[in-house]
This record gives C-alpha cells, structure tokens and sequence, in this order.
C-alpha cells in the first residue's frame, strides 16, 4: 500500500511535539520522558520511539525538547522499502497558572524532519524544516492523575497540519508517571504510552 510522505512526515512532527509535555501534581514541567509511539496514516501503520523534555526556565518560561523515530517497511515491486522518519522539536514555552491544579500553556517550536531510505541495496536520506505552535491545558484531577488537552499546528515545506491531542498521566510516585495519549489530524491518528521522570 502507497503512503503520502509528506502525511508520515506531519504526523511524526505532530507525534514529536505532543510528546514534550507531560506532568507532575501541580502540573510539573522539569522531566524526562520516553515513549512507545504509533500512528495510522491512510490505514498504514508506523511505529517507532520518542524521546523528550522540558524544564523550567523562570517560573512561566520554559524548554521543551523531543526526538522521535517512525519506521516502516513497504514493498514495492517486489523488494522492501525501508524508511526511518526522524523528527527533532526545540520549543520556547510560556506557562499560566489558571488554578493550583490547572495550567494553560502555549509553545513555539523549530521542527525538522530527516528521512532515510534504503531500496535494493542503495540508500538515501532528505531533510526539511519548518515550525510549530501548540497551545492547551494540563490539571491534576487528583494527587496520582492528571488530564492534558492541546491543539497543534505544524508547518513544513509548504504543507501544514493541525491536531488535537488528549492524553492522560497516573504516578506511582511523585516522580515517576506512566501516561496515555492520542492525537487526530486530517488522515492521521497517533497513539503513544509514555514513561516520565520528574525532577
């Protein structure tokens, strides 16, 4: 099955960018996370792996950072197209405290994109850039789960995408969390399980 590239390519950034936020009991922006991910583009699957982070720069300011990695195999005339899609987020972020429980966040990001390919034995590799904007909430329901919502924009090489995204943190500890998340765009549905560190 064909699959648009340039939909694999958004919906990485999109994965990537979901990924550098996640919490703590006041929502809590120092840590470390990694993720499983998965995203279904035009009923193709692609699977790989994320990391990211964030840390406070001031008490509303901060930085998020994320890497991703999506990989699929598709045959094409008989042999095996490899592709690793990697996707890298830098963002500047600003925090509001619209409760002890809830915040409202917004953040700038540089995203870029680098894929490679390998076919019959050759190999290749591309890359672009472009930017990000995500905007949305994070509130503690209670000391041990916290609800997240967002919507996200990402544009490169003249195409754009927009997503919402949902997810959901339960901690074992105060330092240690386990989360859900999913995000819709158009064609595109990612899903990732995540394991944070806070600090």
């Amino acid at each position: 099955m064909e699959i648009n590239m340039k939909k694999v390519i958004l919906a990485s950034a999109l994965v990537c960018a979901a990924g550098v936020v996640q919490a703590d009991q006041r929502p809590q922006w120092n840590q470390v996370s990694v993720a499983y991910q998965s995203a279904d583009v035009e009923g193709e699957t692609v699977t790989g792996f994320g990391l990211g982070g964030s840390a406070l720069l001031s008490e509303n300011i901060f930085v998020a950072g994320a890497f991703s990695r999506l990989s699929d195999d598709v045959e094409l005339f008989g042999d095996t197209l490899e592709m690793d899609l990697n996707t890298v987020s830098l963002g500047l972020g600003f925090r509001h405290g619209l409760s002890v429980n809830t915040d409202l966040f917004a953040i700038v990001s540089y995203e870029d994109i680098e894929v490679d390919a390998a076919y019959m034995g050759e190999s290749g590799s591309a890359s672009d850039n472009g930017y990000g904007l995500t905007g949305g909430f994070r509130s503690m329901l209670s000391e041990s789960f916290e609800i997240s919502g967002s919507l996200g924009y990402v544009t490169i090489d003249d195409e754009s995408e927009t997503s919402v995204a949902v997810g959901a943190d339960y901690f074992f500890t105060d330092t240690v969390s386990i989360g859900l998340g999913h995000a819709i765009a158009d064609d595109v549905d990612t899903t990732s399980i995540s394991l944070s560190v806070y600090f």
